[in-house]
């Protein structure tokens, strides 16, 4: 019941609501590793690669690999916390294709973690208006 309340209060409220759809996603492996072979730019937990496409909007694709998170559920709250980043973030708006490796983070520090994405997003945006 409670999720349906927040559902109903979410609907009226005016804020517009951004998603992350599958036109949002990067999806096949030749677009994965043309993005991995471009330009990127990171700190000691993350390293965001990118590169121009020619859709609508940003897509975006996370490496959270085993060997850095061996818990399943260590891997799936990162790429929640990447996910949700980069849903709030303005840079979903630029025509680029983003992947993002994530290399370390301590669970406690998905906080930290959100505002150093956050950063490395708005490096990429200020790179990408230089050009």
């Amino acid at each position: 019941m409670h999720a349906v309340q927040k559902a109903v209060q979410n609907s009226l409220s005016n804020k517009p609501v951004a998603t992350f759809t599958a036109a949002h996603r990067l999806l096949r492996k030749d677009r994965f590793d043309h993005v991995l072979r471009s330009d990127n730019v990171g700190d000691k937990h993350f390293k965001v690669f990118y590169a121009g496409n020619d859709g609508e909007n940003a897509r975006l694709g996370i490496i959270a690999s085993k060997r850095s998170f061996p818990r399943a559920v260590d891997r799936n709250r990162v790429k929640r916390m990447v996910r949700e980043t980069f849903r709030r973030h303005a840079i979903r708006m630029q025509k680029l294709d983003l992947v993002v490796l994530v290399k370390t983070l301590g669970i406690q520090d998905t906080g930290a973690g959100t505002e150093k994405l956050n950063t490395l997003f708005g490096r990429i945006e200020d790179r990408c208006a230089k050009s």
